[in-house]
């Protein structure tokens, strides 16, 4: 194996191409920590939509995303250990809708129910999966959900500005999205709810890869250098920059030490 093939997608923080934070998502400061450490290969990124990421992975054509969700059994891809970690999916707002669907709906938020109130509108990017909330949705999918389903580049931030525009009441999304917006806009702060069902549970995030003979070689060359690139300052820093809020009442790099390297030692 003499490359890297990295494959990205415009949805900030995870990949953010443009503007004042651009090249300090997560996943991209990932990327440069993981090529600083593997000299010996060449890379390149391409940029695609996340449908389009995985139509290639279902064609079994030879690539890597660097942000997908840890699953230890190999599916389309195969998977490095974990990488860092996500509080769970919840909702997210506007301030007077949050305080509509906590009234009618509990705080946190029981999706079970939201999903089946016709006054509310769910859209997501077009791509994302829910996997612990899955049978929830697809319930809701079986009855009367419709879901808005946006494609193409800049899908998350999109359909953030929905939300604000009206279009649809809310989004499942990861906390650190609201973070983005409320560093990048003016507009009236978005409002993050957790869920009900998902309180307490956390989200690993790895690297994965095509699972093929190609794929199960750059997973190894990944995994050998994983550790160091775990710690990396620069690493660390862009976690800090966008996990800026406590999960429960510990630090989100203490609850990486244990959820992530299996350790309660400090480190820098």
């Amino acid at each position: 194996m003499q490359s890297l093939h990295w494959v990205i997608n415009t949805a900030p923080p995870f990949h953010i191409l443009e503007g004042q934070y651009a090249g300090q998502g997560i996943c991209d400061v990932l990327i440069d920590v993981l090529d600083d450490a593997l000299p010996e290969l060449a890379t390149k990124r391409t940029v695609l939509p996340q449908t389009r990421i995985r139509q290639q992975f279902q064609r079994n054509e030879n690539q890597c995303f660097p942000c997908m969700i840890y699953r230890p059994t190999p599916g389309e891809t195969i998977q490095s250990e974990p990488t860092h970690f996500y509080a769970p999916h919840g909702i997210i707002t506007t301030q007077e809708k949050a305080e509509q669907i906590t009234q009618q709906h509990g705080n946190p938020v029981r999706l079970g129910s939201l999903v089946h109130d016709r006054n509310f509108r769910f859209g997501y990017p077009a791509g994302r999966h829910y996997p612990a909330l899955h049978d929830i949705l697809e319930q809701a999918r079986q009855s009367h959900l419709n879901p808005v389903a946006h494609s193409g580049e800049n899908a998350t931030v999109a359909i953030l500005s929905m939300i604000k525009k009206n279009r649809i009441d809310y989004t499942i999304e990861y906390q650190i999205l609201q973070q983005f917006d409320h560093k990048t806009t003016d507009d009236s702060p978005l409002v993050f709810l957790e869920i009900a069902e998902t309180q307490d549970q956390y989200v690993l995030g790895a690297i994965g890869c095509t699972n093929n003979a190609w794929g199960e070689a750059a997973i190894k060359h990944i995994n050998r250098v994983l550790p160091q690139v775990q710690q990396h300052p620069d690493f660390l820093d862009v976690l800090d920059l966008w996990f800026t809020d406590k999960v429960g009442n510990q630090e989100y790099r203490q609850l990486l030490q244990q959820r992530v390297w299996h350790t309660t030692e400090d480190h820098p």
